[in-house]
């Protein structure tokens, strides 16, 4: 196997993982730790004599038996009361316990729970929730501006709800979170501090059976996109498809069934937020989906579409745009990567059909008034997919060179557009930890084609596209000589390595960068010698 094979399976592990097994698979492993540490307890108590003193007596302090109470009655509780977002109480546990069900395995590190007694002044508020409005709300309109406002207000006339402060709280956590430039510096600490201060109210607005506490779930999702550190978006991401599938969100009501129109909008923008965050967090995992497409049946929700003033240019909402690209990417990942444990023989009609249903997307977008930076984000997203649907781990053999080659295309694409986004204050706090994640498997993808296909990568030669049948439109490869494209190679490796590096710098190394940045550097040393090399024989 090679060396990217053996990268690409390595963290494709886990991927067929449903939401709720690896939530009782975390749970079992923190019923295990705390047994552990009993036992530990009981040996260092055996050991230490009684001459011990107390502080070396006392080893579990009052807040870890807080936490090894809370994780018990977590792990008993959870025989009893499943994620089932429909329970509106089981024997009273539902009200006390769901909570915990959600937080407990999504929790890294616990925030700190302090009270804010005295709020911003308006207009820092005004700013900051403006900025989430324009930077996270236009892709995920699942919650209106006016309760937002309407909770602000709440907030200062100081009648507020627990609903209120943790919308308002939570918001201004992601927006600080968004500007901060490094895990350390003071928009980071103050992020930290608004979602700390909410934790208390987790019981009262993480209830089952509500539109609204999806609403809070999803805030919660969109601060841990945020702030890694803390929350695993992964576990908070299936627990809120969880609930919305639980409450049927994933298919519209029957026309017998009246609702007002404007309950109805609602309803299916928090079904796509839900399916547009489900779809993104499961593809930079590598992971299952939490429901197919076929599952569900829901109209798009209404966005006012109209030409703008030089009837050139296409009025359209960002989270429309986003909507299509979750849609033409969903259907082949599921065939690529969830759809049974079978391996595929012949990839390339769904490659094909991938490729052209995105390419059609990209078009469409450029024809859109969709902000400069936020398409420039939509479209690494795109350049991701495709590189992520040609590296299944599932393939009967390693692709062909033609899709090796156009690994390279995309992979150089995506570092490009990138580049250019991390380089700029401005733009760069756009970035989330998502797009740290989607550079360090694009670096990793990359580094094994680069290592494996080091002569087809350089050479003069274009490979020949791989046999379709005759109507299967095959992606085009951008025409380089060998020079060019090692040229080429050696900067997208550059690019890569500082956008990891800056990203980094607010977010954290991912594991696999580290894993991966020895054979990074032995592949990018190989690059340089082999164009020094070149360079001296002309």
């Amino acid at each position: 196997m090679s060396w990217k094979e053996n990268q690409i399976d390595k963290f494709a592990k886990g991927k067929e993982r449903s939401y709720v097994t690896a939530l009782e698979n975390r749970l079992d492993k923190l019923e295990r730790d705390i047994a552990r540490a009993k036992v530990q307890r009981g040996a260092q108590s055996a050991s230490s004599g009684p001459a011990s003193s107390p502080a070396s007596a006392t080893l579990i302090t009052r807040g870890q038996r807080k936490e090894e109470s809370h994780l018990n009655e977590l792990v008993s509780d959870f025989g009893f009361l499943s994620v089932n977002a429909t329970s509106r109480d089981f024997d009273g546990l539902a009200q006390d316990v769901f909570a915990q069900l959600i937080l407990a395995p999504s929790t890294l590190i616990r925030l700190p729970l302090r009270e804010i007694d005295v709020l911003p002044s308006r207009q820092t508020v005004t700013s900051l929730v403006q900025h989430y409005i324009d930077q996270d709300l236009a892709l995920y309109p699942f919650i209106s501006e006016t309760k937002i406002f309407g909770s602000v207000e709440a907030m200062y006339e100081g009648h507020a709800s627990p609903s209120d402060e943790w919308t308002v709280f939570l918001i201004l956590a992601i927006s600080r979170a968004s500007l901060s430039r490094c895990g350390e510096d003071m928009s980071y600490a103050e992020a930290v501090r608004y979602a700390g201060s909410v934790q208390r109210h987790a019981k009262m607005v993480l209830l089952p059976g509500s539109l609204q506490a999806i609403q809070m779930m999803l805030l919660l999702v969109q601060y841990s996109i945020r702030d890694p550190r803390h929350f695993d978006g992964w576990y908070l991401a299936g627990a809120a498809a969880r609930m919305t599938v639980d409450l049927g969100l994933h298919q519209d009501p029957p026309k017998s069934e009246k609702m007002k129109d404007s309950q109805l909008d609602l309803r299916r923008r928090i079904f796509y937020s839900v399916y547009s965050i489900d779809r993104a967090t499961s593809m930079i995992h590598r992971r299952a989906f939490s429901f197919t497409d076929d599952s569900t049946n829901v109209q798009e929700p209404k966005f006012s579409v109209a030409l703008s003033a030089n009837h050139t240019m296409r009025k359209s909402h960002p989270a429309t745009e986003l909507i299509q690209l979750r849609k033409a990417a969903s259907g082949p990942y599921l065939s690529l990567y969830q759809s049974g444990p079978d391996i595929i023989n012949d990839p390339w009609p769904t490659l094909c059909s991938a490729h052209l249903a995105l390419n059609k997307w990209e078009r469409q977008l450029f024809m859109t008034d969709v902000q400069g930076t936020q398409k420039c984000l939509l479209r690494t997203e795109m350049l991701y997919i495709k590189v992520v649907l040609l590296s299944p781990a599932r393939l009967s053999r390693p692709l062909e060179e033609y899709g090796q080659l156009l690994i390279f295309d995309h992979a150089y694409h995506y570092s490009q557009i990138m580049s250019s986004l991390v380089t700029d204050g401005v733009t760069a706090a756009r970035c989330s930890s998502y797009d740290l994640l989607r550079t360090t498997f694009v670096a990793q993808t990359i580094v094994g084609v680069l290592a494996d296909y080091e002569d087809l990568c350089f050479s003069d030669t274009m490979p020949s596209p791989p046999e379709t049948p005759d109507s299967t439109v095959i992606p085009p490869l951008v025409v380089f000589s060998g020079r060019e494209r090692l040229g080429l190679a050696i900067t997208m490796l550059s690019m890569l390595d500082r956008i990891v590096q800056e990203l980094s710098r607010k977010y954290g190394l991912p594991s696999a960068w580290i894993s991966l940045k020895p054979h990074f550097n032995r592949v990018s040393a190989t690059l340089n010698a082999r164009r020094a090399s070149v360079n001296g024989h002309n």
